[in-house]
């Protein structure tokens, strides 16, 4: 497991926004917005509201993508990891809680807060291996964190 360093933390935290890349059975891939989320040390949560792609592709293939990028700056990362749902009822509605109290603290739109409101929400719990720049003056194919050998990581 690697740690999320603070500036990269912080610099998620600051976008609002990042990008969760999924693939399942039939290996089309799946790209979706999440903007309900924690990042921690060494995990990010996210809920996941709706039970289409994403939850299906998870379900068949817990490795992910995630990517986060600021376009004024051209800065961005992304990470490569495991997911798995968060069943334990006490955790999962704490999770949630704390993600929902933060987003709408940053987000007051009615659709955010009709959302906010559903009761059946998935918690997901994403475990980067590995972190990589998006950044184009560095080289983005070279891993900036991993816990794995980054070179062996997606290959039969």
């Amino acid at each position: 497991m690697i740690t999320i360093p603070r500036e990269i933390k912080e610099f998620i935290e600051l976008q609002g926004i990042f990008a969760v890349g999924t693939t399942g059975v039939n290996n089309i891939p799946n790209i979706s917005p999440r903007i309900f989320f924690r990042v921690d040390e060494n995990v990010i949560y996210w809920l996941d509201f709706f039970k289409h792609k994403s939850y299906k592709n998870i379900q068949a293939n817990p490795w992910v993508t995630i990517s986060v990028f600021n376009k004024d700056d051209l800065k961005g990362f992304q990470f490569r990891g495991i997911v798995n749902f968060i069943t334990d009822e006490p955790t999962k509605l704490e999770i949630k809680e704390s993600i929902i109290k933060k987003t709408l603290e940053k987000n007051s739109s009615e659709k955010i807060k009709k959302l906010s409101e559903k009761i059946e929400v998935q918690v997901i719990r994403f475990e980067p291996k590995v972190c990589y720049s998006l950044n184009p003056d560095e080289f983005s194919d070279m891993c900036i964190g991993s816990d794995v050998d980054s070179t062996q990581l997606f290959q039969k």
